[in-house]
């Protein structure tokens, strides 16, 4: 067990915890009258609430009625927390509690001082509970008015230093960074030591050594949630600088409550460059399913996507917006409606966005059939008929392990009009790691890749040579695999088409990871770009383009970003090209 990190214990004078208490009356509408008033002094022979909590997880006092003092630290619609009027010595145990009673917030002000009764209780599930007092009768202000205690702490904590600090009234040392917004506009969100938090298997071996990196993810970060009526917009990265509260509990785990309003360190949004002269750009971009209805303004809510002809079009302009940023020459996409490539299909109206956002003339790859595949969804790949031209119809491998479970992959040849360059680009969406089966190899194996991770692999043992062959025969050898792997870096479908060949554009330089999704609090690269040994003298550029995974949902209108920002829940990735003349010939 790591050591416990240095804690201020306070001490107040005996003095200061008699006298009458001069406030005014206890409020109109408390619940159940709770509050019973103000007594002249705090009863002598309460017990310490370093004894309620105990060394351990659970309480030594558990179910047993006690009545304890403390001083208010921060008050809910759900109850309040309070501290000890005089703590002990150890370490291990803290000095703060919860009373779980209703009341309204602002009837038990920061710094009052107070008695109650009730049952020892642990609320929560799991080992990790909430050492509280439930049934509280007895309630009443008693002495005078104190200062709030304040101990320090920092990440990393391991379990029972958190449990050391329970319900206390804590400040982070340290560089606290946000490492997730997911719960943002329920005012949560997750902070991390130094930097957000990597995927185990983004940056670890799956097995022990994944499992070792998510323990440390676990000790190195804390869920906090923003001081009630704090309206405050940030994104993954940015560096919270008012780390202040009660170390509270929901009954999932701790949360670091704030008690004041946040002040956060936002970093820039990042910029974007056009391309180059000469340069071709491709764009790999998730669209958080891209369903248009029935094409003519019906057909909502839809399978998966928008639920209404308002939504769509929510989505769709922002999408546009965000590509028209990107400046792409080639787009392929993901999470695209399956309805085939008609006038009303979704592929049409992408298509449709594309030229009203970029100005410019698009086609679609199509490859002649009425839907690529079984799946609700499919990928899509899109290119400017200006700068290229198709050699060929769209590819499609749609033989087994892509029959049933992996999205069927597209690809399609691509002449550069300007010098006859040629490049195949393929794009993918490997199963999901959701659904999970209960029995055989797709099973999750708790090894950190989660559930269909076999089929992941196959996939990705398919895709390898059929990529490489078409790309020999048509394209100089010259193939580029981008799109949705649904695997992080160091898990087995994209370590396969590493031993395949294929070179990862987007790989990490130095200690910090690139990501493109955030999930349960850590990031990681998901959406990836790769190249045959023959095109990797062509790449001049690759970079995931960090402005939506790890943006809030919905966030205030005052956020200062554009509206394209989080127009996705993955980040695009981008890969520059300068193709030269191509050998091959028609």
């Amino acid at each position: 067990m790591m050591g416990r990190p240095a804690r201020g214990r306070h001490r107040l004078a005996a003095a200061g915890l008699l006298g009458v208490l001069a406030l005014s009356g206890c409020g109109n509408g408390t619940p159940s009258g709770a509050l019973a008033g103000t007594l002249e002094a705090c009863p002598a022979d309460a017990t310490p609430i370093h004894s309620v909590q105990g060394r351990e997880f659970d309480s030594p006092l558990l179910g047993q009625p006690v009545t304890v003092t403390g001083i208010v630290t921060l008050a809910t619609a759900d109850g309040a927390y309070i501290e000890s009027l005089l703590a002990d010595d150890d370490p291990r145990t803290s000095e703060g509690l919860f009373l779980s009673v209703p009341l309204r917030p602002d009837e038990l002000a920061p710094g009052t001082v107070i008695t109650a009764s009730g049952n020892v209780a642990e609320l929560g599930e799991r080992r990790d509970t909430q050492t509280a007092l439930v049934g509280v009768n007895g309630l009443a202000r008693c002495g005078a008015p104190a200062p709030r205690p304040l101990a320090e702490a920092a990440l990393p904590l391991g379990g029972r230093d958190k449990e050391a600090l329970e319900s206390m009234r804590v400040r982070l040392q340290g560089v606290s960074v946000v490492s997730d917004v997911y719960e943002l506009r329920d005012r949560g969100f997750r902070l991390s030591l130094d930097a957000p938090l990597a995927q185990p298997t983004e940056v670890a071996r799956p097995g022990r050594e994944a499992d070792r990196q998510g323990a440390a993810n676990w000790d190195r970060s804390l869920f906090a949630r923003l001081f009630p009526g704090d309206d405050i917009a940030f994104a993954v990265g940015d560096e919270l600088l008012s780390d202040e509260g009660v170390l509270g509990h929901d009954g999932k785990g701790p949360r670091l409550l704030l008690d004041a309003p946040a002040r956060i360190l936002r970093h820039p949004l990042p910029d974007i460059r056009a391309p180059a002269p000469g340069v071709v750009r491709v764009v790999s971009l998730n669209l958080q399913n891209y369903f248009n209805g029935d094409g003519h303004g019906g057909g909502f809510p839809t399978a998966r996507g928008a639920k209404s002809p308002a939504d769509f079009e929510t989505q769709r302009r922002r999408l546009a917006a965000q590509v028209a940023q990107l400046k792409p020459h080639v787009v392929g996409v993901m999470e695209l409606e399956n309805d085939g490539f008609g006038p009303s299909s979704a592929a049409a109206d992408f298509l449709a966005d594309l030229e009203r956002s970029t100005g410019g003339a698009w086609a679609v790859a199509n490859p002649g059939v009425e839907r690529i595949g079984s799946d609700e969804i499919t990928v899509g790949l899109f290119f400017r008929r200006d700068a290229l031209e198709a050699v060929g119809p769209a590819l499609l491998l749609d033989a087994a392990p892509f029959d049933l479970l992996s999205r069927v992959p597209v690809a399609q040849v691509l002449r550069l009009r300007s010098n006859g360059g040629r490049i195949l680009v393929n794009v993918n969406h490997f199963k999901s790691k959701g659904s999970c089966p209960d029995q055989g190899r797709d099973r999750d194996q708790g090894d950190g890749q989660g559930c269909w991770n076999a089929a992941r692999t196959a996939a990705a043992k398919a895709l390898a040579p059929w990529v490489k062959a078409q790309a020999e025969e048509s394209a100089d050898g010259r193939g580029l695999v981008i799109g949705d792997l649904n695997a992080y870096r160091i898990e087995d479908p994209v370590q396969q088409l590493l031993m395949e060949g294929f070179a990862d554009l987007t790989a990490p330089i130095g200690e910090w990871h690139h990501y493109s999704y955030v999930y349960f609090g850590a990031s990681g690269t998901l959406d990836h770009a790769l190249a045959t040994t023959g095109l990797l003298r062509d790449v001049s550029g690759a970079l995931i383009y960090n402005v939506n995974a790890g943006y809030p949902r919905s966030g205030p209108r005052d956020s200062g970003w554009p509206d394209w920002v989080g127009a996705s829940d993955h980040d695009p990735v981008i890969v520059d090209l300068r193709l030269t003349q191509s050998s091959t010939s028609d």
